[in-house]
Parts: C-alpha cells; structure tokens; sequence
C-alpha cells in the first residue's frame, strides 16, 4: 500500500519538468490498441469510456476518472473496452537536488516514487480534469509562459491527487458525483458554467445529474450555483470598494442590471442598498456608545418564483431558488466570546441562577448530558456524561456515547428506524413520504446555522454534500460535536452504522434480523406466484429517453437483490454486468425498449413525467410489449422508491411484494 504522505513529502522536495501532454480518444475496434515503452514516467488520466490496460504485463480496467501511473522504461498496452476510449498522458521527469538531505535521498531510493506503478480513483476529479484541460492546452500553444503556466498546473495536479488520496486511499469506491459537483462549482461560479459542460466534465447525462443532486442537496444544480454567486457577491459587497459592475464580473455575470435583480429576488434589497446596511451595521458595532446589535434569530426569508430564464437561454447555469439567509459570523463569534467570559467569570464555582447558564456549554467530554427538554440530565454526585472518539470523514471528533439531543442533515429514515427522532433535518429529507417528521425541525437547505445553534443540539450529523453549502464543517463544530459521514444507500450498512453512533448497536442488530426475516417471507410468497425463469425490467419515461433501471434502487435492489427475481437478460448484459455503466440507470431511445423489457414491466411516475407516460402508453410500442397484453405492469411512486433508508425500504419490500402476489394469483 503506497504511503501517500511520504509520497508527498518526496515531491515537496522534488524538482520536475513536463516533457510532453497527449490527449488521445481511442474507438472500440477489432484488435484497437496501443502500446507505449515509456520514455519517462508518465500519468495516464482517463476521461471518457474504459478500457483494459497491461502495465509490464499487470491488467487491470480503467473507468472514466481512473488515474494511472507508470514509470520510465515500463510497457503500456491500451485496449478500448466500450465505444471510446479517452485519455491524458502526462510524460514527465523529476529529481532531488543535491541540497536535498541523506535521509530524503534513502527515502527515496526505498520508495521510488517516480517510477512506481499504481493505479487510483480520485474522489473529486473535476478539478483535476479542469487543470488537465487547460494544461493540454497551454501546452500546445507552445508560447514560454505557457510552458510556465503549465509548470505550475501539474504540481497543481500532483497536490490535488495527493491530498485526496491521502484522505480517501487509492481504490476503494467510485468518486461522489455530487461532491464533485459542488466543489466545482465553487471553484469555477466565476465562468460561464452550462449543464451540458458540467454533464460532459461528469461523464453521465445532463437528467441524472440533475436528479441525484437535487435528491442529495435538495435543490438544482441550477439553484446552487445562483446561491454561491450571490453569498460570494456579498462578501465583496461587505468588504470592497469595487464597483457594481466588478463585483458582477467577478461572480459570473456581464449584465450588471441582471445581477441587481438576481441580487435582489435573494436578498430583499438591491446590492447597493445591502452595502449600505452593512456599512451602517458597521458604524454600529465599532460605536462604543452604541450596545451590540447582533442577533441571533433568524430573520426573515425571502421567497421569489422560478422565472430566471434569460441567462439559462444563454447558457448560464441558473435557475431561480428559494434561499436561506447564511447566519452571521459575527453573531457565532459574539455567542462564544460571551461564554468564554461567563466561564472565566465562574472561577469553576458551581452557577446559582439560570442567567449564568450558559457558562455551563463545555466539550462533550466534561459537560453533563442534556435531555429532550434541555435540562441537567445528571443528579448531583453523578459522573460526566460518557464520551468518545468516532472516526469521520473529516477527523475524529469526540461525541457522546449516546447522543440525545440530534440534528442530522441526510439520515432521519436511519435514526427512526431505530426509535430516535431528531430535533431537525434538511428540507428535502423531511419530505420522505413515509416518515412522521411531525416536530421535527426544517433547518433549511443550506442548513441554516442560527436555527441549529437554537436547538442545542450534543450531536451533529451531515454528509459531505452539505458542509460547504452551509458553511463549512468549522462553523458546524463550533456549535457541537460534529461528524461527517459516507450515504450508503443501502438499509443494512446505514442503520449499522448509525447503531454505532447512537450507542444502539443491539437495536440495529435487531432491525437488521427482523427485516432479513421479512425478505424471506416476501421472497416465499413471491416464489409461489412468479416462476424462476420469469424476467422483469423497471422502467421511467421522460420526454427525450426511457431510463431502465438496474438493481441499485427504484427497487431495482428489492426485486432482484431481496427477492431474488430475474432481470431481462439486456439489462444483466448491457447494464448490470458492464462494468463501464457506473449510474443506477440507463437511458435507451423509445425504439429499442422491447429489446429491455422482460415478462413482468415495472413503470414509476411523478408528477414531472406522468404526461410523458401517458402520452407513450398511446403507442403501438407499448402496446405489443408481451407485459402489457398479459396485463404485467405494475405502477410504482417514484418519490417514495428514490428513498433509500431502512424505513422506506421495508415500506417498499412491502409495496412491491403486495403488487406481485394479487396480481399473479
């Protein structure tokens, strides 16, 4: 296992050149390949399609952001294994100085680091393909400051892929493509960002992206962006002098006079008027005849309606969205410079009045447990409430052992399931339509910071998707513990996980046994009404595709995982053995859906694609589809089969099962 730290530190003290940037697409042909004796060491970055690649003879499969390394004098053999495949080869060559010390040197020779093969899936590769792009570029301008600008790219590029994989590992799963799209949008909110791009950049389709963000995140691609330029527009209007017209240069837009109106449809005001505010809030704060004016409760909201079309025409990323106001900074601080002076205040003596009680708020490992209600849990003579450390994707952080006060921003299916309702949770999770979220607080989409903070929580859980959105995990921490956890998407693995971190390993053992008892009895009922041989195919219809679904979710994983039922033999073929089709779906054109569709047809809708159903269900396509004469289909609710907790999981097994048995009896 390569020790990605000690490869750091090796290139830190590194002197390297690029010799030569290629960008090869390769079409799938009989007896296609390429083979490379590497004249340097080189990095192979690959972009679009897979293919199979021998590196001295070691084979493995590369995916679109796989990344491989060889080094000089190694044979590469490149063989496509879908219609294209396209790639980055990066030749470079590097040494240590002679400054560089005896120990380093020793290092070096041990670990060889320019020369050892290894082959990693960065988990945030848009801002290497970024970086790759514009390097390939600058490279075949052939222009000295370019050769410079390319220079200083690829140690851009080697640091980006280091520090993931120091974090992340090598090869462990496939990157986020939702994290990867947020983080390119706020590295990139000031260019001209289109759907198109950004679907190209993650290699799926412009639908998926959207759907799966907006599943994650609770809002569009579209709306993000729009919140990033306009948070970002705030801080030059709160802290530059620069000119209207600059600050709307700066955050992505030309026309100045729509950015006033795009300004003001968030914020209430225009940018002008909220530079003066800020100002007049200013004069206020230094003013030492003037008392503090910073709040803490969250101020109003403003709502406006979805009619940004303009820009989108244009190809700007935009769509209009509802919005939470970001909680002031300045109130946090206030909060904890208050606390840390009533603690200095209290010399540790025991507090006699509920006004000092908030001097009380400690780390978790020396404060008393709270209770629903907000009060000392403890008696007097108790210990401390028991604490520990838990591993996330941002750190180790310690929490209690049996947290009860909880906001989390994703898992609320997974806490219930397992009797624990948390105080709050995203606007999108509380939209679960199989879930009691009754008094449970909405916390917004970004998670609005100051609500949070109200609700006194000793625990906080998110998912990477939203830690930027809101703030950023420092602002998260300095109200409670906080951790930072992976979606599985799968009920067995999410609800072991949130045992963990309850202190309800037992009950999640006993959730997990109760419901591989219900698979069991489903699967038998199922068998007594669907033969072994019977095929099925789950299927959506929009206005410019069909999606088929593999076993992943919109019960793609309880009919074919669970029950053990039988998927159409192109979608074991095509999609579910293909290793090259990483999303839970595929989208076909209406001509060769008969191609995919098995004995038994399983059609999801929604409200956005019922019309497109509907309008299909009128041609003769479906109606010579042998599931439809033999009256084989069956409806589904696609918003309640996208959920993945173990709560709309059961719901589903039992939904799906119920559908099987009356309509085969």
């Amino acid at each position: 296992m390569m020790n990605w730290n000690e490869y750091a530190l090796l290139w830190n003290q590194a002197a390297a050149k690029v010799i030569d940037i290629r960008f090869r697409v390769m079409e799938e042909e009989e007896g296609a390949s390429l083979s490379y004796l590497l004249p340097s060491s080189v990095f192979l970055f690959a972009s679009r399609g897979s293919a199979d690649v021998r590196l001295d003879g070691e084979p493995s499969r590369l995916h679109p952001f796989h990344v491989l390394h060889g080094g000089k004098g190694a044979n590469l053999e490149i063989m496509p294994a879908a219609e294209e495949f396209a790639f980055y080869l990066v030749f470079y060559k590097a040494i240590f100085p002679f400054t560089v010390g005896n120990a380093l040197h020793r290092l070096a020779d041990e670990r060889k680091p320019f020369h050892s093969p290894f082959q990693a899936v960065p988990h945030e590769p848009l801002s290497l393909y970024d970086k790759l792009n514009q390097m390939n570029r600058l490279w075949h301008n052939g222009q000295a400051l370019d050769q410079l600008k390319v220079k200083s790219l690829f140690y851009d590029c080697v640091h980006e892929l280091l520090r993931q994989l120091s974090v992340n590992g090598s090869l462990e799963s496939s990157p986020d493509l939702v994290q990867q799209t947020i983080r390119y949008l706020h590295e990139h909110y000031q260019e001209a960002i289109t759907m198109e791009s950004l679907a190209q950049l993650l290699d799926c389709s412009i639908s998926y992206i959207s759907r799966i963000f907006k599943a994650k995140v609770g809002t569009s691609p579209h709306d993000y962006l729009i919140q990033v330029r306009v948070e970002q527009a705030k801080k030059r209007l709160s802290s530059s002098e620069l000119s209207l017209q600059s600050i709307a240069q700066s955050v992505g837009y030309d026309d100045v006079y729509y950015f006033s109106r795009l300004f003001k449809k968030h914020m209430g005001v225009s940018p002008l008027k909220f530079k003066k505010r800020i100002m007049k809030e200013k004069e206020v704060q230094f003013n030492p005849l003037t008392g503090s004016r910073f709040s803490i409760v969250q101020g109003n909201r403003f709502l406006y309606s979805d009619n940004e079309n303009h820009y989108y025409q244009r190809g700007e990323v935009h769509s209009a969205m509802s919005r939470n106001t970001k909680p002031s900074f300045a109130a946090v601080m206030l909060l904890c410079l208050t606390l840390l002076i009533s603690a200095c205040q209290t010399g540790g003596n025991q507090l006699n009045h509920a006004n000092n009680s908030a001097a009380q708020t400690q780390s978790p490992a020396a404060s008393p447990a709270i209770s629903a209600n907000g009060s000392n849990a403890t008696e007097d003579g108790q210990q401390a409430a028991e604490t520990r450390m838990f591993k996330h994707l941002h750190g180790e952080t310690e929490i209690p052992s049996h947290p009860k006060r909880i906001v989390t921003a994703f898992h609320l299916g997974q806490m219930m399931a397992l009797g624990v309702k948390p105080l709050g949770t995203s606007t999108y999770i509380l939209q679960n339509p199989v879930l009691d979220t009754k008094d449970i607080e909405d916390v917004g989409v970004p998670l609005d910071l100051e609500k949070i903070l109200d609700l006194e929580p000793d625990l906080i859980i998110l998912i990477d998707a939203y830690v930027e959105m809101s703030g950023g995990y420092d602002a998260f921490a300095k109200i409670a513990p906080t951790i930072v956890i992976e979606p599985y998407y799968d009920p067995v693995k999410d609800i072991t996980l949130m045992g963990d971190i309850l202190g309800k390993v037992d009950e999640a053992q006993q959730w997990i046994k109760d419901f591989e008892e219900k698979v069991a009895v489903s699967k038998q009922k199922v068998s007594e009404v669907i033969a072994p041989d019977e095929t099925f195919t789950i299927m959506s219809v929009f206005d410019k595709a069909t999606r088929i679904y593999k076993d992943q979710n919109m019960g793609g994983n309880i009919l074919y995982k669970y029950l053990g039922l039988k998927p159409q033999e192109r979608i074991v073929s095509d999609f579910i053995n293909n290793e090259a089709q990483t999303a839970p779906y595929m989208e076909i054109s209406a001509e060769v859906i008969p191609e995919f569709v098995g004995d038994h047809l399983v059609v999801s809708t929604y409200a956005d694609n019922k019309e497109a159903f509907e309008s299909f269900k009128g041609t003769a396509i479906w109606d010579k589809l042998e599931a439809v004469k033999n009256n084989k289909v069956y409806m589904l609710d696609y918003d309640l089969f996208l959920q993945s907790d173990p709560v709309a999981v059961k719901k589903q097994l039992e939904l799906l099962t119920e559908m099987l048995v009356n309509n085969n009896k």
